[in-house]
């Protein structure tokens, strides 16, 4: 994977690919890590909110409680939905829910496992059974957890520049210039770093055309006789 540009701490969760990294506390003297998830996220005009927020706490077998505006959209399809939802395998938010400090937004379960992966919820983060379930557990109150849209990642892996694209989310109103000249700012920022960069525009274009999701190298170091892995760019593998 190619980690997203933003603090490794705690949860980030970039919506446009879909996918949480969950950064645990290290103790000292050992190897940082990372855990990646498949994720759902939200839909159209219910779009998961761009913050920056933090974990306040965990419901295990929660009540759903769905809003007003939940219950209307489904009044409209003939389907009349409860005030309250028990916990069991007729409740949305699955076994586990974790609560942010944005209202009415939740990492959570799901009973439609179906739907990971996808753009099709009210907002909330929704994760697999076994992976919320991994992740409630470990994360304590107080971690951040930072949402962005990076449809354009870039990272370095043995002096080489591995880039990775995805589609824009529906709904947003993302045109591909808009995402043209994104692309173009992040590569002529790590160009701008590393003056040593040669950059295969043809693979640059084709990675931004197939929007795959998957990393591919579109660069490389010349610097004449030397092997130096940067550091950090603007994101590394």
């Amino acid at each position: 994977y190619i980690l997203p540009a933003a603090p490794r701490q705690g949860i980030v969760i970039n919506v446009s690919e879909k996918r949480l990294y969950y950064y645990p506390r290290v103790p000292a003297g050992e190897e940082a890590t990372v855990e990646v998830y498949a994720v759902s996220v939200g839909r159209g005009d219910w779009g998961t909110p761009l913050k920056t927020t933090k974990v306040t706490g965990m419901v295990k077998h929660p009540t759903w409680y769905p809003p007003a505006s939940v219950r209307a959209e489904h009044d409209a399809r003939g389907d009349i939905l409860p005030r309250a939802v028990p916990a069991g395998p007729d409740n949305p938010l699955g076994d586990y829910v974790i609560s942010l400090s944005i209202p009415s937004y939740f990492i959570h379960g799901t009973n439609r496992e179906n739907g990971v992966g996808m753009q099709v919820t009210h907002g909330c983060i929704r994760m697999y059974p076994i992976d919320i379930e991994r992740l409630a557990n470990s994360v304590p109150k107080e971690t951040p957890v930072r949402i962005v849209n990076q449809r354009y990642k870039a990272g370095w892996m043995d002096g080489e520049l591995y880039l990775e694209a995805h589609p824009p989310l529906e709904g947003v109103g993302e045109s591909e210039d808009l995402g043209s000249r994104s692309l173009t700012r992040t590569l002529g920022a790590i160009r701008e770093a590393y003056p040593g960069l040669v950059l295969d525009w043809a693979e640059v274009w084709k990675v931004q055309r197939e929007r795959s999701g998957i990393p591919t190298v579109v660069g490389k170091l010349s610097v004449e006789g030397e092997q130096v892995v940067p550091e950090r760019a603007s994101a590394d593998t």
